[in-house]
């Protein structure tokens, strides 16, 4: 069995995505209440309920364990007891023996889970993390957390050890339940992003995900029309490495350009080679009979992106009149040669380096800056900065 070449690779940082959590995150989450029966020691089943609020998270990217994050999530509880009294009643904790809870309990969740994401044939793309599938570390009573104010720290202590008895007891039982409770946690992107995806060569299925030391690398598998293939670009601190396949980048160019243009449609085709730190481009009149022998002559160039300055500047290497093939190969030699001249006087372009991405509908964007272009016959990979 062959394994497919990748038509995209995306490596993010664990800094960016601890960045990126706590943005999420915001000033809480809170988790639908659970309702979970334990059993104590002494006293039998009683009633444990937990309303969990998630005010922190970051993940610990190692490799070594799995394929999976490991995901260290802070919170507030709010716990509360009943049970059976002796007399078979319904009871509070007090009544049970067990102290009541004056303030909300904060929890360490630490858990092993494996991301996901999927391309789908209905246009989405799946992006999710499956808790019922995640393997429980530790549910613990966060002890470093301060002691509530106007409580007594010793009681505050007694209660906090009562508790953690209890996550104790009922351990993976209370996680298997949360899982199951709350599901998968994710998100489904639409079309806009899906079809972009399919048109630069992304084959439709779930992307290879890999957990190194301190880099999360997803690889979307092409399909059977890819010519090259995408490479990993290394990154470290708050940066993602995007690697795009040979035929990806000139899908991409000419959406750019019917970007740029509207809905007016391009009076042309264009062909993107990529070579050692350098872009080809074939230009041509659009193709009126595909019947026919292609005769058409196009205007070549060969072009040098490199970075300068906190600027992308963009040379003029060669540029030359390309002849059908049924004129003789010494033609063209020769026009290619005299279109070198170009490259004594290079015209240049320069752009920022740094662009402004809009994150979903409230109007704001994102500053993303390149910090890094590599070109190879294979394709393109760019390191990326958040500013």
């Amino acid at each position: 069995m062959t394994t497919r070449p990748s038509a995209l690779i995306a490596s993010v940082t664990e800094d960016l995505l601890n960045d990126v959590i706590a943005v999420v995150i915001g000033a809480g989450i809170e988790v639908d209440p659970l309702e979970q029966v334990v059993t104590l020691p002494g006293m039998g089943e009683v009633d444990l309920r937990l309303e969990l609020t998630v005010t922190g998270g970051r993940v610990e990217l190692r490799p070594g364990e799995g394929g999976r994050a490991r995901a260290i999530a802070n919170g507030i509880g709010v716990v509360s007891v009943r049970g059976s009294a002796y007399g078979g009643e319904e009871a509070e904790a007090g009544a049970l023996g067990l102290p009541d809870v004056p303030a909300p309990i904060p929890v360490r969740v630490e858990a092993l889970i494996a991301p996901a994401i999927e391309l789908r044939a209905d246009q989405t793309l799946a992006l999710g993390l499956d808790l019922a599938g995640a393997e429980l570390v530790s549910l613990l009573v966060d002890t470093d957390a301060d002691v509530p104010d106007g409580v007594d720290a010793a009681a505050w202590t007694g209660i906090t050890q009562i508790v953690q008895v209890m996550f104790h007891s009922l351990g993976a039982d209370l996680w298997a339940a949360l899982g199951e409770h709350v599901g998968e946690v994710g998100a489904v992107l639409g079309p806009d992003v899906a079809v972009l995806l399919a048109e630069l060569g992304v084959a439709v299925g779930p992307a290879a995900v890999r957990v190194g030391s301190g880099t999360l690398t997803v690889a979307f598998a092409a399909d059977e029309h890819i010519s090259g293939h995408a490479e990993p670009v290394p990154v470290a601190g708050k940066r993602i490495g995007v690697g795009l396949s040979a035929s990806g980048l000139d899908h991409l160019g000419r959406l750019l350009l019917e970007r740029v243009l509207g809905s007016a449609r391009l009076p042309f085709d264009l062909e993107i080679e990529v070579g050692e730190q350098q872009l080809g481009g074939r230009l041509r009149n659009s193709r009126l009979f595909e019947q026919l022998p292609d005769l058409r002559p196009a205007l070549r160039t060969d072009l040098r992106p490199r970075l300068i300055d906190g600027r992308l500047e963009v040379s003029l290497q060669a540029a030359w009149l390309e002849l059908p093939s049924v004129v003789p190969a010494v033609i063209n030699d020769l026009s290619r040669r005299a279109g070198g001249l170009v490259s004594l006087a290079p015209a240049r372009l320069r752009f920022p380096a740094t662009v402004n991405i809009p994150v979903g509908d409230t109007g704001d964007t994102v500053p993303i800056c390149v910090e890094e272009i590599r070109l190879t016959a294979a394709g393109v990979g760019v390191a990326l900065a958040l500013v």
